[in-house]
Order: structure tokens, then C-alpha cells, then sequence
């Protein structure tokens, strides 16, 4: 007697097994395919429109370019300085352009110091890919090829290196692999995942982005120059106490200052630039 196959219904379990375990890949898949899309396309937002030194009344800056460290030309704003006064190597922050980001600096300027602020690519008019070791190739670039594009030899002992929220996960990492007189970070953050994970409701994005990360607090961790943190107390993008944290974990001298009505962007209007000025006259003693 041949016996019955067995009941279709022992095969269930298994297919609805196999079922679940291939949702769960796709599901995978399609987080690490969102978050690299993300990365690749949606952290980066600056002002496309290229201007020029004239437009924001600077009248010894000029826009030269020349090579990166992987061949791709690119640009930066560069004002020598009077004299012997110290030069800025400054890198703004997102959701901006050169233009109004280098007129913010111009104090400085106007005092004598000199000025080289980087043109992001895929910003101010430019072309190219903007990411995080893009950027660190180019800041390279700038601070090696800093004494020919002004035209006049500038040891790093007069060079300070500013960076505005975005910029100054730019500036921590040349200060880490260059030689500068100090650094000026104006409201930074510790880690930018941290800011897309509040974007973003609580999402792991710490986790999800594995390549622009703009760790700064790992990057001053190499820095020992002397530090200037400047932030807004009612800073509504990233959190003051975000900032403090960076500030107590990063070694070396240091300073913090915090301006009780200040936000995010308008800290120029509440004296940042005078207070880094104060901090760039303090090294040269």
C-alpha cells in the first residue's frame, strides 16, 4: 500500500519562513540604499550662484584656482595681508556660498589680516562632487599652495584655520594634518550624524552613514594648537550643549564662548569676528 503524501500544510511554516527572512533582506537593502543615495545626494545644499570679490565690497581679494590633490581644479578667495599680520584659512558652512560667507570675515580684512576661504565644489558656481575627503584634499591643497597664490611666503605660525558649522569639521581635520597657529571653530558640532538623527526622528544615521560622517571630535583629538569655540546659546541647528561636550573632550588650551542671544548664523552680529580677532592678536604674542 503506497501511504498519502504528507499534508501540504507542513510546508507552511517553512515557506512563510523563507518569506520573512526575504522581506527582512529587502528591507535591509532598501535602508542601505536609502542611506547611500543620502549620502551621496542629500546632505550637501549650498547656494549655486557664482559671485565675485566686488559684490561684498572686498577690494585686494581676488578668485584663484589651481589643482587639488587628485587633479581637479578648484577655487578660493585669497586677500594677502599687510605686512607681516597673520592669514585665515577659513571654510564655511552649508546651505551658504563663498560670497557672503567670506563678507561675514571681513573685519579681519579690513584690519590687515589676510584671507583664503576654499569654493567648495558643487557650490559658488562651481563644478564637481562635493564629499567629506573632497574637501579635506582641497583645504590640503589651499594651505600647500597658499604661499604662491598670495604671492608672499607665510609660515604656519601665522596661518590660523576658521571653520563655521559645515567648515569647521574642514578646518579640524587640516589642523590635523597641517601646522597652523590656531583654530577657530564657530558653531560646531561634535559629530554631524548626530544633527541627521534628530533630522530625522531618531533614526540611527550614526550608523547608516559610513562615509560623511565629519567626525570632529575624533579629528581634534590630532590637535593640539590653541582652540576658540564660539556658539550661540539659542543655536536652534545644533544644540550648544553638543558644542560643550566637543569643547570638554578635545585636549589642549582652549576657550569657549557663548553668546547668550546668539543663534546659529548671526553670531557676527553679537561679536564673534571681534572675539576671533582677539583670539588671532593672542597668538602672535
Amino acid at each position: 500500500m503506497i501511504p498519502p503524501p504528507p499534508p501540504r500544510t507542513r510546508r507552511r511554516p517553512v515557506l512563510i519562513l523563507k518569506l520573512l527572512v526575504a522581506l527582512v533582506l529587502l528591507a535591509v537593502a532598501g535602508v542601505l540604499l536609502a542611506a547611500w543615495a543620502f549620502q551621496n545626494w542629500g546632505i550637501y545644499r549650498f547656494d549655486p550662484k557664482a559671485s565675485e570679490p566686488a559684490q561684498f565690497g572686498f577690494t585686494t581679494m581676488r578668485v584663484v584656482r589651481f589643482p587639488s590633490e587628485d587633479g581637479h581644479e578648484i577655487a578660493a578667495w585669497v586677500a594677502p595681508p599687510r605686512g607681516d599680520r597673520p592669514v585665515v584659512i577659513a571654510f564655511h558652512g552649508n546651505f551658504a556660498s563663498v560670497g557672503p560667507s567670506a563678507a561675514r570675515l571681513r573685519p579681519l580684512v579690513d584690519r590687515g589680516d589676510g584671507l583664503a576661504m576654499l569654493v567648495y565644489r558643487g557650490s559658488s558656481g562651481e563644478g564637481g562632487e562635493p564629499s567629506e575627503v573632497a574637501f579635506a584634499r582641497d583645504a590640503r591643497a589651499l594651505y600647500d599652495r597658499l604661499d604662491t597664490l598670495l604671492g608672499t611666503p607665510i609660515p604656519a605660525n601665522r596661518r590660523v584655520l576658521h571653520g563655521f558649522s559645515l567648515g569647521s569639521s574642514v578646518a579640524a581635520g587640516l589642523a590635523a594634518d597641517r601646522p597652523a597657529a590656531g583654530l577657530v571653530l564657530e558653531a560646531t558640532f561634535d559629530r554631524c550624524c548626530r544633527w541627521y538623527t534628530m533630522r530625522m526622528r531618531g533614526l540611527p544615521m550614526c550608523t547608516l552613514m559610513w562615509r560623511e560622517r565629519h567626525d570632529v571630535i575624533d579629528k581634534l583629538a590630532r590637535v593640539d594648537v590653541p582652540k576658540l569655540f564660539l556658539h550661540g546659546a539659542h543655536d536652534e541647528t545644533i544644540d550648544i550643549a553638543w558644542a560643550r561636550l566637543l569643547y570638554d573632550a578635545v585636549p589642549g588650551q582652549k576657550r569657549f564662548v557663548a553668546y547668550e542671544r546668539g543663534g546659529h548664523a548671526d553670531l557676527a552680529e553679537h561679536g564673534a569676528i571681534d572675539e576671533a580677532a582677539k583670539f588671532i592678536d593672542s597668538l602672535r604674542r
